[in-house]
């Protein structure tokens, strides 16, 4: 609690000991979720962020991270993970705007290359020129035993509706990497798009995708990659709970979204992982009282054996509590999990 009130105590007088906001009003907002988890242990996690607008273009945030732990628990002893400074507006009066912000970064501008970028630096973003977009940064991260440099940048251009290409390149430390990617959009309803990237003195790797709406209520997308595992970009998207995730491979993908009848049907298969993901979802009105439930699973083609299927049912209380139940029929394990989101 004193790190706590040490902080806001410096991020006050930050705010309030810089000229341009002495009569400006402050306003502050921030987000503070938890949640307990009773499955195969008993556990919660819990993440706090504040931030401060001074004015119109100046603000000022903290972010004393995540914890996950298991029962019991103990007092969590916070401690900062994130402190920064914004501002929006023109460096010279009558030029184009654009954002920039000093010391925690958290930036992303290429699921290839420049993904979940946290480093500590400056950057500009958003930076607007015609149909040019510019954005970069310049940051140092690693340990106090060693700081390595890590900067980048990105060039968007937008020549005409429909169309998109970007430029995005990035040296962390030693190691040197580029991506090219394009969107288009040929008619209505229907996306193409597609990366190239590459580490310098290793290797490179590419992804296609496109998706149609068919009608009303069904999408269909197909797509093709070969990401080989040597592809090693420091700041390639990893997280595993993201659809753009890497995962290395060589192959297409196929898949199809269907909303019939209040359900929302949804089936993807993977070549080069002989995998296909499904769900089926919908949301059931019981007593005045909405339930979403959501059977999901996977099937492996190769071991003929199904990886993962996953039964749950939610309810979003009107005092804000989110509750889930569910069955891993492969573990032959429930959970149960209350969670709370405050914002403010």
């Amino acid at each position: 609690m004193k790190r706590i009130v040490a902080s806001l105590l410096a991020l006050f007088l930050i705010a309030t000991m810089t000229p341009v906001v002495m009569a400006a009003n402050m306003d502050f907002s921030g987000e503070v979720v938890t949640e307990a988890v009773y499955g195969e242990n008993f556990g919660g996690n819990s993440e706090i962020k504040l931030t401060g607008k001074i004015g119109e273009g100046l603000k000022a945030g903290l972010g004393f991270g995540s914890k996950e732990e298991t029962f019991p628990w103990k007092a969590w002893d916070l401690g900062i993970t994130a402190l920064w400074l914004e501002t929006n507006g023109a460096l010279v009066p009558g030029t184009p705007g654009f954002n920039t912000r000093i010391g925690s970064l958290n930036h992303s501008y290429s699921d290839f290359v420049a993904a979940g970028i946290k480093t500590t630096g400056i950057s500009i973003d958003r930076l607007a020129i015609g149909p040019v977009t510019l954005g970069g940064y310049y940051s140092v991260y690693g340990s106090e035993e060693e700081v390595l440099l890590d900067r980048g940048a990105y060039v968007k251009v937008n020549p005409m509706d429909g169309i998109e290409a970007q430029v995005t390149v990035v040296k962390a430390d030693e190691q040197l990497a580029y991506a090219l990617s394009t969107t288009v959009q040929p008619l209505a309803g229907a996306e193409v798009s597609g990366t190239y990237a590459a580490v310098q003195e290793g290797t490179d790797a590419y992804r296609v995708k496109g998706k149609y709406q068919v009608l009303e209520g069904l999408e269909v997308r197909a797509g093709y990659q070969d990401i080989p595992t040597e592809f090693d970009a420091v700041h390639r998207n990893v997280d595993p709970d993201d659809d753009n995730c890497l995962i290395p491979g060589i192959g297409f993908t196929v898949g199809a979204t269907a909303n019939q009848f209040g359900f929302e049907v949804a089936a993807d298969y993977v070549d080069y992982a002989k995998t296909v993901d499904y769900s089926i979802a919908r949301t059931v009105s019981i007593a005045g009282l909405d339930f979403n439930t959501e059977l999901a699973g996977n099937y492996d083609f190769e071991t003929a054996e199904a990886e993962e299927l996953e039964a749950t049912i939610g309810y979003n209380a009107p005092n804000g509590l989110e509750l889930t139940a569910g069955y891993d029929f492969i573990a032959n394990q429930p959970t149960i999990s209350a969670g709370l989101e405050l914002q403010f």
